[in-house]
Protein backbone atom coordinates (compact mmCIF):
# COMPACT_ATOMS: atom_id res chain seq x y z
CA UNK A 1 0.00 0.00 0.00
CA UNK A 2 1.44 3.45 -0.96
CA UNK A 3 0.44 6.66 0.53
CA UNK A 4 1.78 10.22 -0.60
CA UNK A 5 0.99 13.03 2.08
CA UNK A 6 1.97 16.47 1.91
CA UNK A 7 5.21 16.68 4.15
CA UNK A 8 3.72 18.83 7.12
CA UNK A 9 1.25 16.64 6.96
CA UNK A 10 2.85 13.69 8.08
CA UNK A 11 3.53 14.82 11.95
CA UNK A 12 -0.25 15.28 12.13
CA UNK A 13 -2.41 13.04 14.41
CA UNK A 14 -4.52 12.30 11.56
CA UNK A 15 -2.15 11.30 9.34
CA UNK A 16 -0.37 8.85 12.19
CA UNK A 17 -3.89 7.60 12.97
CA UNK A 18 -4.13 6.57 8.87
CA UNK A 19 -0.72 5.09 9.41
CA UNK A 20 -1.61 2.85 12.08
CA UNK A 21 -4.98 1.62 10.33
CA UNK A 22 -2.66 0.99 7.16
CA UNK A 23 -0.08 -1.03 9.29
CA UNK A 24 -2.57 -3.01 10.84
CA UNK A 25 -4.56 -3.47 7.34
CA UNK A 26 -1.06 -4.72 5.46
CA UNK A 27 -0.65 -7.33 9.00
CA UNK A 28 -3.76 -8.93 8.30
CA UNK A 29 -3.93 -9.15 4.66
CA UNK A 30 0.01 -10.68 4.56
CA UNK A 31 -1.39 -12.88 6.95
CA UNK A 32 -3.50 -14.31 4.32
CA UNK A 33 -2.39 -14.09 1.42
CA UNK A 34 0.97 -15.47 3.05
CA UNK A 35 -1.35 -18.55 4.16
CA UNK A 36 -2.77 -18.82 0.08
CA UNK A 37 0.50 -18.75 -1.85
CA UNK A 38 0.37 -14.96 -2.00
CA UNK A 39 3.10 -12.30 -0.95
CA UNK A 40 3.70 -9.93 2.09
CA UNK A 41 2.06 -6.29 1.98
CA UNK A 42 4.10 -3.04 2.97
CA UNK A 43 3.19 -0.17 3.80
CA UNK A 44 4.97 2.99 2.08
CA UNK A 45 4.23 6.48 3.53
CA UNK A 46 5.99 9.21 0.84
CA UNK A 47 6.29 12.54 1.48
CA UNK A 48 5.39 14.56 -1.47
CA UNK A 49 8.40 17.01 -1.21
CA UNK A 50 10.56 13.52 -2.18
CA UNK A 51 9.23 12.50 -5.35
CA UNK A 52 10.98 13.52 -8.44
CA UNK A 53 10.33 11.99 -11.93
CA UNK A 54 14.20 10.32 -12.02
CA UNK A 55 13.13 8.10 -9.12
CA UNK A 56 12.36 4.06 -9.52
CA UNK A 57 9.61 2.75 -7.12
CA UNK A 58 12.07 0.47 -5.59
CA UNK A 59 14.27 3.43 -4.24
CA UNK A 60 11.10 4.92 -3.15
CA UNK A 61 9.81 1.91 -1.81
CA UNK A 62 13.08 0.83 0.08
CA UNK A 63 13.29 4.23 1.65
CA UNK A 64 10.23 5.02 2.87
CA UNK A 65 8.34 1.84 4.26
CA UNK A 66 6.55 2.11 7.50
CA UNK A 67 7.85 -0.71 9.27
CA UNK A 68 5.88 0.73 12.63
CA UNK A 69 4.27 3.49 13.97
CA UNK A 70 6.92 4.93 15.42
CA UNK A 71 8.94 5.29 11.81
CA UNK A 72 6.44 8.08 10.84
CA UNK A 73 8.60 11.05 10.36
Amino acid sequence: MVETKKKKDIETREVKGKAKAALEYCKYASDFTIKNSGKQWRYILIPHDVVKQNMSFEFLSQNYEVKSIEEVK
